[in-house]
């Protein structure tokens, strides 16, 4: 700073004002110069000239009439400058002749300059700092007259406007950038939004206040919204957040670990919410600058529900596996394979049960506990009757029971005992059988809140299967001793039934060759077949059904068993329908199939009654979508009478939009609820539309109009939509077509498809829309660069509310209904409309339609 030869600063920052003008570095200023030659020839002055006045210097950026040494220096030192006092005193400075003044008779400007006579205007900012001085000088002494002075400070005001103008267009230019670097920042943090809504795993983060400051979509989707003001225990009692068994409150959530300083890895939660239980596994960790000044923390969470119960079953199947692989009988097997499934799923307790002999009551083999368990029921021994408790239950329904104890069965007997008061919140049981006889039930209890599980269900009704193919070995070996006398049996048997049973031995290379076949072989092979021996029954197979038999010998040959219907000409020369089924066997090196073969003409004749049947059905079928039509009839109903109240609420918030009292908030307020309304009436006309034209009641006035002015009109509708996305709209309609439609809802479609390829195209894509003649159809064709649609969804791309999935992936807004619409439109006017891959990527949606009124 300076007063002496400096100035005074006036207004703090005057130097960055003086910067801010442009004018320190711009070269010839064509305003400032004009002023500086008027001032020079209206007060007849050797030299006029504008001058900022720095700390240590003083600029002149427009001056008239100095010439000699330093007519091209535009830098003046202070020592030789007038103009200082002018910024220091904030005043004009008048001299008749700088020779006789106090302040300037030893200026050197004097003798350098010859700046004899002096009259100087401050130049002011709009905020008030001096910036510098329009100034007048002669080469001789000079009484300024007071007309001579006024136009000076005219000029001098003139070169101030000047000054200013271009201050606020700097202020403008600096304003601009710093909203553009708030744009920046805004930009980058929804991009770090964006990215962290597109991971799968949970993320959120704190400050280091403990407030959460980052909860991205999928966390929300784990957890639900956060909480306001919750830390600690209490944000875990607000999630529900239990310890990895499910009993107890969480003490520190990771994300309190990690804030505390502390490394959180693969830390298990459990979170209790409507659905059920799900699983959680969790990363978190603090976050800290280089110096180790703690910001906050982040936690990551993956959900493992689906996959810890895949390892819990599988585990448990193991576990069974062995058990059943060691057991030596059906009890054994039972009781070791309760206790593995107990254990593998740490449920509180299983038991075996087994229906008595007489078959009056079902009794309590054994009981499993895990852990401290055993307090909640006891193990002395129990009996129930049919219905009566979890395993009179299972018996009763012959099936599965997956039973909340909080709800009571309706076909359950009451037991006397209650599962609630004991701690057991869900009881499970499947049924060991044979065949459809109940035998025995595996029973689980649990004091966990699980909802119905398909897999640990399926898992224990296998091993309950495998527990009844037990008791029928046992039964296998107690029949054995029977087995001679059943052989002996059988024959008798056989002479007594309808059925052809069969033995033949097939030999490579050679005829497959009978050796057995019962008496009744008439019902298959007709009167005149041979008894117990001759050809085989497949050499009278109808040569129509040639390849049905090589299928069944393909089956046979692989080792298994296999059946087969299809017709033998029996030695009688009529055709019958026969059903065979066989198993390939082997003895002693020799292959052998056994079979039995039914005639099956009375159940073909059914077949053709149920075919009859089914025709009825076919006719109940049209009767329901006639009741479907109906229900689509009051749907547009309901749907006409939302129009009302929506809109009035329209015209009451266009009102309140319009009213010249709202301002701020209520005006914002207002304006969203316009908006919505809108968006409603949309809504609501789309669905009102879709249910008349579903039910026939939307008239389609068609007759001729002009396609391509119509299609140029709707293209030019949309010309403001595809600007904002620098989107190149090209037209390629053919001239002079004419189509009969009805001219407002084909432009409804055409509004739709439009609108599509502009939503779903990104920035600087292309949408072409085409139209031409075939035959006596118009073909309209709506192509875009867009986004495209998976193959697979475009059979579904015209059912009501569908959205492809790439297109909610992206976030893009939308209610399913626009192509319903179109589809129902364009079908109204007897046409067709279809949508597949675009040439250039994308898609292409074509509408054919006529170009003349229907034939009569």
């Amino acid at each position: 700073m300076f007063l002496q030869p400096g100035v005074s600063a006036g207004v703090p920052g005057r130097m960055e004002i003086l910067h801010a003008t442009g004018l320190l570095d711009a070269g010839p200023v064509a305003a400032l110069d004009r002023l500086t030659r008027l001032a020079r020839r209206l007060v007849g002055v050797s030299v006029a000239a504008v001058s900022l006045v720095g700390d240590e210097w003083q600029r002149s950026v427009s001056a008239h009439g100095i010439d000699g040494a330093v007519e091209g220096e535009r830098d003046t030192p202070l020592s030789h400058s007038y103009c200082r006092y002018v910024v220091q005193d904030d005043a004009p400075l008048i001299v008749a002749d700088a020779r006789m003044d106090a302040r300037l008779r030893g200026n050197p400007a004097i003798e350098e300059y010859q700046a004899v006579a002096y009259a100087g205007f401050p130049l002011r900012s709009p905020d008030g700092a001096v910036l510098g001085a329009f100034c007048v000088v002669d080469s001789e002494r000079r009484d300024w007259t007071a007309d001579e002075l006024s136009t000076v400070s005219d000029l001098a005001g003139a070169a101030e406007s000047e000054i200013s103008l271009r201050l606020a267009y700097a202020r403008e230019l600096a304003t601009a950038e710093r909203e553009r670097q708030h744009q920046l920042v805004d930009d980058q943090n929804a991009f770090l939004q964006t990215v962290l809504d597109s991971l799968e795993a949970g993320v959120a983060a704190c400050d280091s206040a403990g407030g959460l400051t980052l909860f991205n979509r999928a966390m929300r989707e784990l957890v639900g919204d956060p909480p306001d003001g919750l830390v600690g225990r209490e944000r875990a009692r607000h999630y529900q957040i239990y310890t990895p068994d499910g009993r107890e409150l969480i003490d520190e959530l990771p994300l309190t670990r990690a804030l505390a300083g502390e490394t959180v890895r693969g830390q298990q939660l459990l979170i209790k919410q409507a659905a059920g239980w799900r699983r959680l596994v969790s990363n978190a960790r603090p976050i800290e600058t280089a110096d180790g000044h703690r910001l906050g923390a982040v936690v990551a969470v993956h959900e493992i529900t689906e996959a810890y119960r895949a390892e819990q079953l599988r585990r448990a199947r193991h576990a069974v596996a062995q058990v059943l692989s060691d057991a030596t009988n059906a009890t054994a097997a039972a009781v070791q394979a309760v206790a593995a499934i107990t254990d593998s799923l740490g449920w509180a307790h299983g038991e075996y049960w087994e229906v008595t002999a007489d078959r009056k009551h079902i009794e309590r083999h054994s009981v499993h506990f895990t852990g401290d368990h055993a307090t909640l029921i006891g193990d002395r021994a129990l009996s129930y009757v049919l219905g009566e408790g979890l395993p009179g239950l299972v018996w009763s329904r012959n099936g599965e029971v997956w039973w909340n104890t909080g709800t009571t069965p309706d076909d359950l007997v009451a037991s006397g005992r209650a599962l609630p008061e004991a701690g057991i919140r869900v009881a499970v049981g499947v049924p060991v059988r044979s065949g459809r006889r109940t035998l025995g039930v595996l029973a689980f209890y649990t004091d966990q809140d699980l909802p119905y599980d398909s897999d640990t269900v399926g898992m224990l009704d296998a091993v309950a299967a495998h527990l009844g193919r037990f008791v029928e070995r046992r039964w296998a070996e107690d029949m054995s001793l029977m087995l001679a006398e059943a052989r002996r049996s059988f024959n008798r048997v056989v002479e007594q039934v309808d059925d052809y049973v069969w033995t033949v031995e097939a030999v490579a290379g050679e005829p497959v060759r009978l050796v057995y076949g019962s008496p009744n072989v008439t019902a298959v092979l007709g009167h005149g077949a041979p008894v117990t021996s001759g050809p085989p029954m497949t050499d009278r197979i109808h040569p129509d059904d040639a390849g049905i038999l090589a299928r069944f010998r393909s089956d046979l040959a692989g080792g298994g068993q296999a059946e087969m219907e299809c017709r033998i000409i029996g030695y009688d020369g009529q055709s019958r329908w026969i059903w065979t089924r066989a198993r390939a066997r082997s003895e002693n090196d020799r292959r052998f199939v056994d079979g039995i073969s039914t005639n099956v003409d009375d159940r073909r004749e059914l077949a053709e009654q149920r075919e009859l049947l089914l025709e009825e059905e076919r006719r109940q079928v049209e009767q329901l979508r006639e009741l479907d039509r109906m229900k689509d009839e009051l749907a547009a109903l309901v749907i006409h009478e939302l129009r009302n109240p929506v809109g009035v609420i329209r015209g009451f918030s266009e009102m309140l939009v319009d009213s010249t009292s709202l301002t701020g908030a209520e005006r914002r307020h207002a304006t969203v609820i316009e908006r919505t309304t809108l968006h409603l009436q949309t809504l609501v006309d789309d669905l009102l539309d879709l249910a008349r034209l579903n039910a026939g009641h939307l008239t389609i006035d068609s007759r001729p109009i002009a396609a391509a002015r119509l299609l140029r009109e709707v293209l030019e509708t949309h010309t403001p939509s595809a600007v904002v996305k620098r989107l190149r709209l090209v037209d390629r309609v053919a001239d002079e077509l004419t189509v009969h439609a009805d001219g407002g809802r084909l432009r409804q479609a055409l509004d739709n498809l439009l609108s599509n390829a502009i939503k779903y195209t990104p920035d600087g894509g292309t949408v072409t829309v085409a139209a031409r003649q075939d035959g006596d159809r118009i073909v309209i064709e709506v192509s875009d660069t867009g986004i495209g649609i998976p193959a697979e969804q475009y059979p579904h791309l015209f059912s009501r509310f569908f959205r492809a999935s790439n297109a909610t992936e992206a976030g893009i807004k939308g209610t399913g209904l626009g192509l319903a619409v179109t589809k129902a439109i364009v079908d109204g006017h007897g046409g067709a409309i279809s949508a597949g891959p675009g040439a250039d990527g994308g898609t292409t949606f074509a509408i054919s339609l006529p170009s003349g009124p229907p034939a009569d």
